[in-house]
């Protein structure tokens, strides 16, 4: 009788050991689809944003949260600037394409405020608007 006592003993701690195993198996395999999935995520929202980015210097327009230095890629350097240090930084843009004279506001390198002091008098360039098959 004592026998089957121990021999139900050690099948039950083989039983919760493979389960054991089991579980981190598949938690360990689960964990790494998902780094695999975030990585693809990743690059594919940073590969839409290149392209938004790129799309927008082409048009040369300022989309809130760019950089100086896609402002600077788009635009052009600045005529003026007033540094107010690393932090805050205001230029000063006498023409531009699509905004006329226009007055941009940085802080820590990100584009916070845009202030059109003058609208563009031309219009916009022909291709920004399509034309319907009429001609009109």
């Amino acid at each position: 009788m004592r026998l089957d006592l121990i021999e139900r003993k050690v099948i039950r701690a083989v039983g919760v050991t493979l389960a054991v195993v089991a579980l981190v198996w598949v938690g360990l395999a689960m964990w790494g689809r998902y780094r695999v999935f975030s990585e693809q995520k990743e690059l594919e929202q940073r590969r839409q944003y290149e392209q938004e980015m790129a799309r927008y210097m082409e048009q040369e327009r300022l989309v809130e949260g760019m950089s100086r230095g896609v402002v600077r890629a788009t635009l052009g350097p600045p005529d003026s600037t007033f540094g107010k240090g690393e932090l805050a930084e205001t230029w000063y843009y006498f023409r531009t394409q699509n905004y006329g004279e226009v007055m941009l506001w940085f802080e820590r390198n990100q584009l916070v405020r845009v202030e059109r002091i003058q609208e563009n008098p031309q219009p916009p360039l022909a291709s920004s608007h399509p034309e319907t098959p009429d001609g009109n």
